[in-house]
C-alpha cells in the first residue's frame, strides 16, 4: 500500500472476475491509536494491478473524527458484473458500495460491534 498509509490493514477482498484488482481497508498500527483508521478518516484502497499502484477511495465516508476498526471479516465482494462491497466497524455501522468502491454509503447504525459481513446475491 502507499507508504503513507502504512502496511496494515486487516480485511482485503480480491475482485471476483479479475484477479489483479483487490480492495483493502487500511489500519493505523502506531502505538498511539492502533488498528483504527489512519488519521481518524476511513478509506478503502484498491488496486488494478496486482498491487504495483493504490488508489484511495472515499467518497461518502466521513473526512475526519472516524476512528474505525474494520475487522479481519467484515468485507466482502458480491460477484455482480459492477463489484458491490460492504464492510463493518466496530462501532456498530455497516457501509456498502455499488460501484467496486467508487462512493460509499451508511446502510446501517446503531448496532453492536459488526466483527463479519457476508452477502449473498439473488441471481
Amino acid at each position: 500500500m502507499p507508504e503513507e498509509v502504512g502496511d496494515r490493514g486487516f480485511p482485503m477482498v480480491v475482485h471476483p472476475h479479475d484477479p489483479e484488482t483487490a480492495w483493502v481497508f487500511p489500519m493505523d498500527g502506531t502505538d498511539v491509536w492502533p488498528r483504527v483508521s489512519p488519521s481518524g478518516r476511513p478509506a478503502a484502497y484498491v488496486t488494478r494491478d496486482g498491487g504495483a499502484s493504490w488508489q484511495r477511495q472515499d467518497r461518502g465516508l466521513p473526512s475526519e473524527q472516524a476512528w474505525w476498526t474494520v475487522k479481519r471479516q467484515a468485507m466482502c465482494a458480491d460477484t455482480e458484473q459492477q463489484v458491490g462491497l460492504y464492510f463493518g466497524t466496530t462501532s456498530g455501522e455497516v457501509w456498502a458500495s455499488s460501484d467496486e468502491g467508487e462512493s460509499f454509503a451508511c446502510i446501517g447504525r446503531h448496532l453492536p460491534h459488526v466483527y463479519a459481513v457476508t452477502c449473498a446475491t439473488d441471481p
